[in-house]
């Protein structure tokens, strides 16, 4: 966060969230203004991140193990060059609770079951420079694929200009 006005350059994160019948969701977006003049490094930072996010929504299929998911998008975001960046787990089950196991991050074992909802954020943050991050939830269908549960507000992000 910066106490700043917005310049020509910038991207907004957004973060956030709510709650229905008790159970909660959370998304992320990083955008730009239709008037924004992004650099060629931010336009490859963020789509970086959004390949490291669908990457890791295809990993997460029933049956495999929650860390095998976060390594996926962590080695999308190293192989660009940018890993020591991503400085936090990729994804966390949502539900009752915005964050709760099973968690999505190194080292942790747990099995990925049909119907299990997580979210899925992988980020690159330079600091002083810019921060990219982009989350959805997802669940995890009776065949064993991730769906994103998105859709039904514009679902996955697209591009910098389109939310």
């Amino acid at each position: 966060p910066v106490d700043r006005e917005l310049e020509a350059e910038d991207f907004i994160l957004f973060d956030g969230g709510g709650k229905l019948h008790g159970y909660t969701s959370d998304i992320t977006r990083t955008f730009a203004l239709s008037v924004t003049k992004l650099s060629s490094e931010q336009v490859k930072i963020w789509k970086i991140v959004h390949k490291a996010q669908e990457e890791a929504l295809s990993a997460a299929k029933s049956g495999a193990v929650t860390q095998i998911v976060d390594m996926v998008a962590r080695r999308i975001i190293s192989d660009a060059g940018y890993g020591k960046y991503f400085t936090h787990r990729l994804g966390h089950g949502i539900g009752l609770e915005g964050h709760e196991a099973p968690y999505l991050r190194g080292g942790s074992n747990d099995i990925i079951q049909a119907g299990h909802t997580f979210s899925d954020e992988p980020g690159i943050y330079i600091p002083g420079k810019l921060g990219v991050r982009l989350e959805d939830c997802f669940v995890v269908t009776e065949d064993g694929n991730a769906v994103y549960l998105t859709e039904r507000v514009g679902g996955a992000a697209k591009s910098p200009w389109h939310l």
